[in-house]
């Protein structure tokens, strides 16, 4: 069996929540123990510094563990992205005890930090195209955006397959970007993939019997990491405003961050508790269930690459209102499954909430974003010595 080196900054199972855990599960489901694992720690039995065998999920893998966190942490006085790539070349000697040439990276912070690592044939997927440091939780993040993208680019060269989770406009900035680093030939589009045997549609009076919600009352739904990139306060508002046409509806926020405390201020200030709802992290099974109990999906971001949480809404045949994210238009039919609103606008939103709640959907095909083609539409482009 041909092994990979599959490298980030999460403990793969829970933490920390959003979409590079997403597709790094989705990535373990394809490939299994084929994988090896280079991430963090919520466990304080595992060892630093040092290669384990670890299971995770029912399925045993080599591991290797950077730092230990506290899953109740989502903020770190250093930033992660920081603490990666010093970590990585801390523990240099040590990881390249495991001889590995395959490897698979999905954090631009990465790149750089193995660059004298001697890797040969490494694939990169971009989870989405923007500089990572524009969007980033720390203010001073921002002001490093430059610095960090000639960094970056630079360690492009020893890539020998990238892989883009984006739509075509998404990509072809990204290659602007690159100031002739890139070309659009040198990328291949690879959408988000998502387990079709976890999210697929079930009878919604089961679903909600299950969870406890009411059958007489409408659902709103949103799932994603609780971050002002999520756009968490348009959803909020636009949500007050189609709330006064659904009287009575509920507001489900599934997923944790950052911002939790804020949306629960904001929920305070404006009288919504009972009415938006904070049900925190739940499991891939969990989650499938609240979006079958649900009656429309909302998402309010500024920024998304190919977004994982709108696709496993669509597979369980859920009418999505989003905004005009990357990838939004590729997932989203007008009118059939969902809407787009282009302006960020709470009023426009709400109204186009109103038209998503009306329609009805009896069937979607998502096979081709199936985890288990994921496997092999990899190994398709991606040469393993």
């Amino acid at each position: 069996m041909k092994r990979i080196l599959f490298i980030d900054f999460c403990n793969y199972k829970d933490y920390q929540i959003g979409g590079h855990l997403s597709f790094a599960k989705s990535l373990m489901s394809a490939f299994g123990n084929q994988l090896s694992l280079i991430g963090i720690t919520t466990d304080k039995n595992d060892p630093l510094g040092k290669w384990i065998k670890k299971e995770i999920d029912g399925s045993e893998y080599d591991f290797f563990a950077l730092a230990r966190y506290n899953k109740l942490k989502t903020k770190h006085f250093i930033p992660d992205r920081i603490s990666c790539i010093l970590l990585l070349r801390y523990f240099k000697k040590k990881i390249l005890k495991m001889n590995f040439q395959n490897v698979f990276v999905q954090r631009p912070e990465v790149l750089p930090a193995i660059k004298e690592f001697g890797y040969k044939n490494i694939c990169y997927c971009f989870p989405g195209t923007e500089n990572a440091l524009k969007t980033s939780k720390y203010w001073f993040g921002r002001y490093g955006a430059s610095w960090f993208d000639k960094l970056f680019f630079s360690s492009l060269k020893d890539v020998r397959l990238i892989l883009a989770s984006a739509d075509e406009n998404a990509i072809l900035s990204l290659v602007q970007r690159s100031n002739g680093r890139l070309t659009r030939q040198s990328i291949i589009k690879f959408p988000t993939r998502i387990n079709t045997d976890i999210y697929k549609p079930i009878d919604k009076n089961v679903a909600r019997e299950k969870l406890g919600i009411p059958i007489t009352k409408k659902v709103v739904i949103t799932v994603g990491r609780l971050s002002w990139l999520k756009g968490w306060k348009l959803m909020i508002d636009s949500f007050v405003l189609f709330e006064k046409k659904v009287p009575g509806c509920l507001f489900y926020f599934v997923g944790d961050g950052e911002d939790l405390n804020k949306i629960n201020e904001y929920i305070d200030l404006n009288h919504l508790k009972g009415k938006v709802l904070m049900i925190g992290s739940k499991t891939a099974a969990e989650i499938s269930l609240y979006l079958n109990a649900s009656d429309l999906f909302v998402m309010g971001s500024f920024k998304e690459g190919w977004s994982t949480s709108l696709m496993e809404a669509v597979a369980c045949w859920l009418p999505a209102c989003v905004t005009n994210f990357s990838a939004a238009s590729d997932i989203i039919q007008v009118g059939v499954n969902g809407y787009i609103e282009e302006k960020w606008d709470m009023n426009e939103f709400a109204n186009l909430m109103l038209k998503a709640f009306a329609l009805k959907i009896n069937e979607v095909d998502v096979s081709r974003y199936a985890i288990s083609n994921m496997k092999a539409d990899i190994l398709h482009d991606w040469v393993l010595y």
